[in-house]
């Protein structure tokens, strides 16, 4: 189970995200979440990079509470086999002893960045500008995706939480769900507050290195393909979002059908 499939968000994306669209959060809610998908290349059938990231606001102005958790639903037909993405598996007690130089590069899917604000000082917002997608070891026959970052400011601290995939099919999509842990934004203080994410899974800036012959080979790992043929309406995502305060928030956003040549 060495690739993205055997037994699948937190950098820029490498295009501009899409447009996308919201649902009303769920009554109760104090949060409202935009999500934002993409493909890149954004081609029919051709091996992509998956865009995910979303911006977190409270409906009355203030910090939005802290974000627990994450489902995000992905399209139907994405073909999961023929990726080369995870040809190594990254242990968690290996990356939090020693960082990315745990693991293998060959164990890397994406990267990006997310933005969070204390609960307390003015202009308080800072990013962490480190956030690695990695192999994980399975769990219960699923692919394990392991999110390590590296916070320096205003919080400091390396943290890895996992996001187990439930892999889809041509005709059910699949799901991406992961437990966030909660950051104290000092010891023993309250903890941050996550306004926004940008990840990437797959091939875009990623390099892997395999042995053929005696000799070091440099190669980009094939990723996740898009389906050949486009719903109408274009390629649909959802996501769930459950905060701190108890809540729940759904958004949803639309990756265009791909214009004809």
């Amino acid at each position: 189970m060495g690739t993205f499939a055997r037994t699948v968000v937190l950098g820029a994306v490498s295009a501009a995200m899409l447009a996308c669209a919201v649902l009303p959060p769920v009554a109760g809610a104090t949060e409202t979440v935009t999500l934002h998908t993409s493909f890149s290349p954004d081609r029919l059938g051709a091996s992509t990079t998956i865009g995910f990231g979303f911006d977190v606001a409270s409906a009355d102005g203030g910090l939005p509470a802290p974000l627990q958790s994450v489902s995000l639903r992905l399209p139907a037909g994405i073909d999961y086999l023929s990726t080369t993405l995870g040809l190594a598996i990254c242990q968690p007690a290996a990356l939090l002893a020693h960082g990315l130089t745990g693991c293998s590069p060959n164990s890397r899917l994406g990267f990006g960045s997310a933005y969070v604000e204390v609960p307390f000082g003015q202009g308080a917002g800072r990013e962490i500008p480190d956030i690695q997608a990695l192999m994980g070891p399975p769990h219960g026959g699923n692919i394990v995706v392991l999110f390590y970052a590296d916070g320096r400011e205003p919080v400091y601290a390396q943290i890895v939480f996992e996001g187990e995939l439930i892999a889809g099919s041509q005709t059910l999509g699949g799901s991406l769900n992961a437990a966030v842990p909660l950051i104290p934004s000092v010891a023993g203080g309250p903890p941050v507050s996550i306004v926004r994410v940008s990840t990437t899974i797959g091939p875009a800036g990623l390099v892997y290195h395999e042995r053929v012959h005696g000799h070091t080979v440099s190669f980009h790992p094939r990723g996740v393909s898009v389906p050949l043929h486009c719903p109408r309406g274009g390629f649909a995502f959802s996501a769930t979002f459950a905060f701190e305060d108890g809540t729940t928030t759904v958004a949803k956003s639309t990756v265009p059908c791909p214009r004809r040549r």
